[in-house]
């Protein structure tokens, strides 16, 4: 018989969310008001729009009541199209902004300039929009009106939220059911981003009694399994994750426990299911038998035509960038040629969809002979790298001979960036879930590569892994345009490799 455990206070281990001003005074308890991911971006998306919308609406109020300009503009009535640009406008700018980022949008400085800046640039950029706009370029006053007006709304509705939703009151109570590898991955991102992101993790449930006294990544212990619904309904917990990889571990009594808790109204979610909501990707490494119905190589009518059209859109992005890569072609080449001999175009084989090997060409953005003694990962300060290497890597322009792979239909737009076939020998041996990346045709550019740094390394490859078997599951357009966006976000920032 296991040593009985005893539920021991989170307290005793790690900070715990505290009851704010605003839970004290509507006598809210913890938890009692939690928000999952989804509805904190949700709230932020609407607020934004509201605040946008409304400072709008007192820009062409203070211009038509207070200073009479709007008769030769017919300000009556609104034309519903000046919101809908707004809103196209902000969505896409939102997004390379990182608006949206939990963690950032609850940091109150941080956040709140980010947020400030975006809504300034947002306000320049339909200014400048015709016809479709509101009618704020005949007057200065009236634009200054609505950009100081949407700067001000917003720096105050975001230091509101990083202020006040990171209330105990409204934060989701978790905890794990498992201590293993699963659950101490899922703690250690949750440790990362949870606190921000709203996810208050009171501990694990475990039947190992000698982890009871010690807990795990600075969590307790909180009881075993035949303790799951009394630490559900003491601690008010939200949310029990199930991070037991293999399933027949899951015994009978632990299966009981466990419904109990869901009719009582607590969310029972498997660990990778959780891992996603955190982090945007797949945990490889704790799938188990979980894999095949985490993803699924059936591909839905509506996929099958998104897979058509995307073809013609690589046809189209590759031609123009194929001509792009032309007109550029010569000062890239006499830059390369003046920082270090060698050829201008660096070829390498590359493992493709199915297996299948393919080429592509570079821009040489190392000295020559960088792998005379074989393949070797690159790092991020690789001193192999020459000067104008780091500019070409920086801005990915080296990997503008890529297009062609893009008409050829070797590559695609969005997908798995394609690795060498040295690595994925090698991975494949130590990850091997490793080949289901190259059941659909790799990318440009990729969830991955806005996700994560630059692989560098086993460990980095697995990461990246994760990301790609996110993409896998939720690869469609609404996916692949905000990669696209991302990937706005990571050239401008000049943040590739």
């Amino acid at each position: 018989m296991a040593q009985q455990h005893h539920l021991v206070e989170p307290t005793l281990y790690r900070e715990p969310h505290t009851i704010g001003w605003m839970g004290r005074l509507l006598r809210i308890p913890a938890g009692a008001m939690g928000l999952c991911f989804a509805e904190r971006r949700l709230l932020l998306f609407v607020f934004d729009l509201l605040v946008l919308s409304g400072s709008l609406l007192f820009a062409l109020w203070v211009r038509s009541a207070v200073f009479y300009e709007m008769e030769e503009v017919m300000f009556y009535p609104l034309q519903p199209v000046w919101w809908l640009v707004l809103l196209a406008v902000w969505i896409p700018i939102a997004l390379v902004f990182d608006c949206y980022n939990l963690k950032l949008a609850s940091e109150p400085i941080r956040g709140t300039v980010y947020a400030a800046g975006c809504v300034l640039f947002v306000s320049v950029i339909y200014l400048v929009i015709p016809i479709y706009s509101a009618p704020l370029t005949r007057s200065r006053l009236a634009w200054f009106v609505f950009a100081i007006a949407a700067v001000m709304g917003e720096s105050l509705w975001r230091l509101t939220y990083a202020r006040l939703f990171r209330d105990a009151a409204f934060a989701r109570r978790v905890i794990i059911v498992g201590a293993g590898a699963a659950g101490q991955a899922l703690a250690t991102q949750i440790a990362g981003i949870g606190r921000s992101a709203g996810v208050d993790l009171l501990g694990f449930v475990d039947d190992d009694a000698g982890l009871c006294q010690q807990g795990i990544a600075c969590y307790p212990i909180l009881g075993k399994g035949t303790d799951l619904v009394s630490i559900v309904k003491r601690y008010r917990v939200q949310d029990v994750v199930i991070a037991i990889t293999h399933t027949e571990g899951i015994q009978p009594e632990l299966m009981e426990q466990l419904i109990r808790c869901w009719s009582n109204g607590a969310g029972v979610v498997p660990m990778p299911v959780y891992y996603e909501h955190v982090t945007g990707a797949i945990p490889a490494q704790h799938l188990g038998p979980n894999l095949f119905s985490m993803l699924s190589n059936q591909e839905s009518l509506g996929l099958r035509l998104w897979i058509v059209v995307r073809r013609l859109l690589d046809i189209a992005v590759g031609a123009v960038g194929l001509l792009v890569t032309a007109i550029l072609f010569p000062f890239i080449a006499l830059a390369i040629a003046l920082d270090s001999p060698g050829p201008i175009l660096y070829r390498q084989v590359r493992v493709g969809k199915g297996g299948r090997l393919f080429t592509l060409a570079k821009f040489r953005s190392m000295v020559t002979d960088a792998e005379q003694n074989g393949a070797v990962w690159a790092t991020k300060n690789d001193a192999r790298v020459t000067r104008v290497g780091r500019i070409l890597r920086a801005s990915r322009m080296d990997e503008l001979p890529q297009f062609w792979n893009l008409v050829t239909g070797s590559m695609t737009l969005i997908g798995p960036r394609p690795e060498r076939p040295e690595f994925v020998t090698q991975l494949s041996e130590q990850l091997p879930y490793y080949p289901i990346r190259h059941s659909i045709t790799p990318g440009l550019t990729g969830w991955a590569q806005v996700r994560f740094r630059y692989a560098s390394s086993v460990d980095d490859a697995l990461e990246k892994l994760c990301y790609d078997f996110g993409y896998l599951k939720r690869r469609g357009p609404v996916q692949d345009a905000l990669i696209c966006i991302y990937t706005l976000r990571v050239l401008l920032r000049m943040e590739g490799s």
